[in-house]
């Protein structure tokens, strides 16, 4: 049985037609599943949930930071979690509730990347 050159070609042609099918389907399974213009939310939590049990009170801390700050032109959260006893998280956040308070003489200043903490 012979075949013809039509029927050649036609084989040649479906051939083509699936394995280009097979090749743009796993194209768009790859592409379908990691869309470009994702939206990404953050969800950050407080790391001062829990009780900060020390041997120093809040006061007690913001005296040793305003003491700090009389004969050193800054504090930065690393000097201060190192004073207090604190971790750095905690640190951070005490120090920055004490500088959003306007009645405590203390003031944020950041500098590139860095925070650091002076008296206003």
């Amino acid at each position: 049985m012979y075949t013809t050159i039509k029927e050649k070609v036609g084989m040649l042609i479906l051939v083509m037609l699936l394995i280009c099918g097979a090749v743009n389907a796993q194209h768009w399974r790859h592409y379908c599943y990691y869309p470009s213009n994702r939206i990404v939310t953050v969800v950050v939590k407080s790391d001062m949930l829990h009780y900060i049990s020390n041997r120093f009170n809040r006061k007690e801390r913001l005296a040793m930071a305003m003491a700090y700050l009389k004969t050193n032109k800054y504090l930065t959260i690393k000097q201060y979690a190192k004073m207090t006893q604190l971790s750095r998280a905690a640190a951070e956040a005490e120090l920055d509730a004490f500088a959003m308070d306007k009645k405590n003489p203390i003031q944020l200043v950041i500098r590139g990347k860095k925070k650091i903490y002076t008296k206003r």
